[in-house]
C-alpha cells in the first residue's frame, strides 16, 4: 500500500510545556504522516521470529490436514478461533507460526504483527482502548501529552492477529468490549478516545476493523482463576480441543521413558491426585536433562517444577511404585525402556499398573 493511499492520522489535542515552564493546549492537525500499515517497520516489535516455523511440529487434524493448513483456511474466512488445552501444548507457538504463514500469503516479506491481550496478567481499560500519557522529546526537552493506542485499537486499525490469551479469565467488562469486534459488526468502539463531531461536541471513536484483522483466543481450563467463558462471547469463536498430542511428542521427546512418565503424571492430574500440569515443553526439558546430566538430575529438575510439596511427594511415589528410575536408565543407555527382570520389569500392555 503506497503512502499516498494510506489513511491520515486522526487529529488530537495535546498539552505542551514550553522551555519557560508554561503549559498550554495545542492542536496536532492532520499531516502527511501516514497511519500504520501492516508492513510498517514500527510494528516489528509485535512480529514473531520467522525461525519459529522451523521449530514447530504440526499435528494432523481429523480431516487429514495439518493444523497450520486447516487454521489458514479459517483465517481466509476471518473466522475467529479459540484453542482450548493445558499449558505447554504449543498454542502460543502455533499462533506465531500462523502469523508467519499469513505474512507469506500476503506477500509482505515478514510475519504479520501479533497484538497480545493476556488475561492472566489482568487487563485494564488502557490495554484495550489506550490512554493519554506524557512524552518528553529527547532532543528539545519539550514535554507534551500524546495518545498511546491500546492493543485492541492497534489491531482494529492495522490488521494482523489480535491474540486473546487465557480468554476464559477475561472479565465480562473486557469481553463485552471485544464482542463487536468478534461478530458480524467487526467494529471497535473506543470509549476512551473522543473525536470531534459536527457541531459542538465529541463522540467515542468508532473503527471498522481492518480487513486483515483476525481474532485468535487460547484457553487453559486448569489455570487458577479461570472459569467458564461468557457464552455470548464463546459463541463468537470456533473452538478446538488442543490436548497434548502423542504424535507430536514422539517427534519432540525421543526418550520413551520420559513420555511414559509424563503420561502417568497426566493421569494422576486427571484423577485429582496432583495439580501441577506437565506440558510438552517440561518433558522435552527432562529428556534433555537426562541425556546431558543423568537420570537423577532429570528427576530433580522435574520435581522442582511441582507446585506443592504434596505434588512432589506424589511424583516420588509414582517414580518408585512404577520403576521409572529403571525405565529412565534403560532409555538413557539405549536399551528398550521396558527391558528388565523380576520386579523391575513392567508389563508392556499396562506400564502404569
Amino acid at each position: 500500500m503506497s503512502p499516498s493511499k494510506r489513511p491520515q492520522i486522526v487529529t488530537d489535542v495535546v498539552e505542551v510545556t514550553e522551555a519557560d515552564g508554561e503549559r498550554h493546549a495545542a492542536f496536532v492537525t492532520e499531516g502527511d504522516e501516514p497511519a500504520l500499515a501492516i508492513d510498517d517497520p514500527r510494528l516489528d516489535p509485535f512480529r514473531p521470529d520467522p525461525d519459529v516455523v522451523k521449530l514447530y511440529v504440526s499435528r494432523n487434524m481429523p480431516n487429514g490436514q495439518t493444523d497450520v493448513d486447516y487454521l489458514m483456511r479459517q483465517w481466509r474466512k476471518r473466522r475467529n478461533v479459540s484453542l482450548v488445552g493445558d499449558t505447554q501444548g504449543g498454542k502460543t507457538m502455533l499462533v506465531s507460526v500462523l502469523a508467519c504463514r499469513i505474512g507469506e500469503e500476503l506477500g509482505i516479506g515478514m510475519p504479520v504483527p501479533i497484538f497480545l491481550l493476556s488475561a492472566s496478567n489482568g487487563i485494564t481499560d488502557f490495554d484495550l482502548f489506550g490512554q493519554v500519557t506524557a512524552w518528553t522529546d529527547p532532543d528539545t526537552g519539550r514535554e507534551c501529552l500524546v495518545w498511546l493506542p491500546g492493543i485492541c485499537s492497534l489491531a482494529a486499525k492495522v490488521g494482523g492477529i489480535l491474540y486473546l490469551d487465557e480468554m476464559n479469565m477475561m472479565l465480562e467488562r473486557v469481553t463485552s468490549s471485544i464482542n463487536p469486534m468478534a461478530d458480524w459488526r467487526r467494529t471497535f468502539i473506543n470509549r476512551n478516545k473522543a473525536v470531534r463531531v459536527d457541531g459542538d461536541g465529541f463522540m467515542p471513536e468508532v473503527v471498522k476493523l481492518n480487513p486483515l484483522t483476525w481474532l485468535v483466543g487460547t484457553m487453559n481450563p486448569g489455570y487458577r482463576g479461570a472459569g467458564p467463558l461468557n457464552q455470548a462471547f464463546a459463541n463468537r469463536f470456533k473452538t478446538f480441543d488442543w490436548k497434548y498430542n502423542e504424535s507430536v511428542e514422539r517427534k519432540l521427546i525421543p526418550n520413551e521413558a520420559v513420555r511414559a512418565l509424563g503420561d502417568a503424571l497426566r493421569q494422576a492430574r486427571a484423577l485429582g491426585t496432583i495439580k501441577t500440569p506437565v506440558g510438552t515443553a517440561a518433558l522435552m526439558e527432562m529428556s534433555n536433562d537426562v541425556a546431558e546430566d543423568g537420570v537423577e538430575m532429570g528427576i530433580y529438575v522435574l520435581r522442582s517444577m511441582m507446585e506443592s510439596e504434596d505434588d512432589k511427594l506424589k511424583l516420588d511415589e509414582i517414580i518408585e511404585a512404577r520403576s521409572f528410575r529403571h525405565l529412565l536408565n534403560n532409555a538413557a543407555q539405549g536399551a528398550h525402556p521396558l527391558a528388565g527382570s523380576g520386579e523391575d520389569a513392567l508389563n508392556e500392555d499396562d506400564p502404569f499398573g
